[in-house]
């Protein structure tokens, strides 16, 4: 109880007492800060998915900073010989403004990736821009075959809808499959764990079933169990899947997975704008709150 007050009283504290609890999630707020944590996770075995931080953006400027940022990026990828894609974000591109601005940027930073080979996940934001991004992707998709990949989200009611049609659109989908975070209305989202986990794990194998390449984004054991069972089931080989997780969770699962073979990515997020993400991070998971202050009061012993 006192690690969800202190949780949910981080919005009001100062954003460098903030930080002190924050920094396990955020990889830093230079890109040079997510190039390190990439060839960190790339030394354990694990992939990774670069992400600058500042979605829901309505300053032009900003989105036109983003392009450049994602194309630097995309250079020290390629030269670094990192192992990791990008994920972008709809509104961090501007759709707030319009969707040609969105579109325009976006469709700038996947033909820069593709120039260079690299992978680009187009992310899945609330449900206002479902349906544009699932069509953004697969445009792109098939305007740059193998370029780009979207998300889709277990508790969302249309879901298995929406696997159905894309993969009856392109030669090979390629998914990540998460629960999804974004506080939805209950005529459209399921808002109950179980019927989320239910869902999740029919999505799952109606992927496997239409031979989509899924990345299966999970920390929650059920979800992770029920995958396992799944993949042998469909006598899926390593490279025919992966697991995904975030920064900073769980770092006995992502060993785990790791030591038994598995393809793993880790999200890596980064920039100015980490003070949103990290909170909302903070309120799903209190105990990390706990452990850091156990941690500061016993590190002079």
């Amino acid at each position: 109880m006192f690690n969800t007050l202190i949780a949910n009283s981080m919005p009001y504290m100062p954003k460098a007492f903030v930080g002190f609890f924050a920094k396990r999630y955020v990889a830093g707020a230079t890109p040079e800060d997510a190039f390190s944590m990439t060839q960190a996770l790339n030394s354990e075995g694990a992939m990774g998915t670069i992400d600058l931080l500042g979605e829901f953006t309505d300053d032009i400027n900003k989105a036109k900073q983003t392009v450049e940022m994602y194309k630097l990026v995309l250079d020290n990828i390629k030269t670094k010989n990192l192992d990791t894609n990008i994920s972008i974000k709809p509104t961090a591109f501007g759709i707030l403004l319009n969707q040609e601005t969105s579109t325009k940027y976006m469709t700038e930073v996947i033909n820069y990736a593709y120039g260079k080979g690299i992978f680009v996940r187009i992310d899945m934001e609330n449900h206002p821009y479902t349906d544009y991004t699932i069509d953004l992707y697969l445009t792109l998709s098939k305007e740059m075959p193998k370029s780009c990949g979207t998300v889709l989200q277990a508790c969302l009611k249309r879901t298995q809808d929406d696997i159905k049609h894309i993969t009856a659109s392109t030669e090979q989908a390629n998914i990540r499959l998460c629960k999804g975070i974004y506080k939805e209305p209950d005529e459209i989202a399921y808002n109950n764990r179980k019927k989320v986990q239910e869902n999740f794990l029919e999505c799952l194998e109606l992927l496997f079933q239409k031979k989509a390449y899924v990345g299966i984004a999970t920390h929650d054991d059920v979800l992770i169990n029920g995958a396992m069972e799944l993949i042998k089931k469909y006598k899926l080989e390593k490279h025919e899947y992966e697991f995904q997780m975030l920064l900073g969770v769980r770092s006995e699962l992502r060993k785990r997975l790791l030591a038994e073979g598995h393809r793993l990515r880790i999200y890596t997020p980064f920039g100015e704008d980490w003070l949103p993400y990290s909170i909302r991070r903070l309120k799903e998971n209190p105990a990390i709150v706990g452990s850091a202050i156990k941690g500061f009061l016993t590190c002079g012993r």
